[in-house]
């Protein structure tokens, strides 16, 4: 049961974004273009990283607020909207602007709302398992109660980070299935996954989503719109999320793999950096075409 406790976090560089501590890994071809990766609720830079550290591209991954060592959002701004101004200050920290952006999950709520207010940022998005649609509420008590007051601290503190590995494996199991764990998910820390501002994190961020994906307004058509999901996902339903996005966007692509849950990026991960790659390649191909036409604009 112990077996993830010791484990000890990967630590990559920390910024200061306005008054908030954001911590930042990288991985890929560090001197390539770079490309903005989103982990989803519950994780961290770490995990969304590991498909990704053969790439082609330079992988810069944030621990999103609240998770790992970013420090958390107030309250009123944890949820998709918050974080993406966050998610734009962070860009301008960074000197970043128009890359493509790969989210997993929850993680693609706060992505798409970037897409849609500011486009200049986001040259291309590829979703994995995008839960961005508002869905039927869930019950979930533990979750609930662990962010109840008073009593909530109680059981984020003695109940749920005490029992930190039992709660990462139920989650990761429950994520992959019907696939079996893949192994490489077993190098995650788990008392640094599974803490309590991680937990009280997940309660608020969860709490807001429905209410600020209400307010998504449709994305840019020519913005390239890359989503990868698995027909077996257990945790959210692919159909719901994949109709809605039509809705918002007039062409993504979508592609499904049979067989596969909640982390295609794991189960099947050269299918998420080709994916990545055909996405970079339709953003060149875009700014092939637009260039000759700012030209001949210049010209008359």
């Amino acid at each position: 049961m112990l077996k993830h406790q010791a484990l000890q976090p990967r630590i990559g560089k920390i910024y200061h974004v306005d008054k908030y501590q954001v911590h930042v890994l990288e991985s890929g071809d560090l001197n390539a273009s770079p490309v903005l990766v989103l982990h989803g609720c519950g994780s961290l830079a770490e995990e969304v990283l590991l498909p990704f550290a053969q790439s082609e591209f330079r992988i810069v991954a944030p621990d999103r607020p609240g998770y790992g060592f970013s420090d958390p959002l107030p309250p009123a701004e944890r949820g998709p909207v918050g974080q993406s101004i966050w998610l734009e200050r962070l860009l301008d920290a960074l000197g970043l602007r128009g890359i493509p952006v790969v989210a997993h999950s929850i993680g693609c709520a706060p992505a798409l709302h970037l897409a849609a207010r500011r486009p200049e940022l986001v040259s291309g998005l590829l979703l994995i398992s995008p839960c961005c649609r508002p869905v039927p509420s869930k019950s979930l008590p533990l979750l609930r109660a662990s962010a109840a007051p008073v009593v909530g601290s109680l059981i984020r503190r003695y109940v749920i980070s005490r029992w930190a590995d039992f709660f990462l494996d139920r989650g990761l199991k429950s994520s992959s299935y019907p696939n079996p764990l893949p192994p490489h998910l077993s190098t995650l820390p788990a008392a640094h996954v599974v803490n309590p501002g991680a937990i009280e994190t997940m309660a608020n961020e969860l709490r807001a989503f429905n209410r600020d994906m209400e307010l998504l307004q449709n994305l840019p058509g020519d913005l390239p719109l890359h989503v990868l999901f698995g027909t077996e996902d257990r945790i959210i339903q692919p159909s719901w999320h994949i109709d809605w996005l039509r809705q918002k966007h007039p062409c993504p692509i979508v592609r499904l793999i049979e067989g596969v849950g909640h982390l295609p990026h794991h189960v099947a991960p050269g299918v998420a950096r080709q994916m990545l790659s055909s996405l970079a390649r339709e953003q060149a191909h875009l700014i092939s075409q637009r260039q000759p036409l700012s030209g001949a604009a210049a010209a008359g």
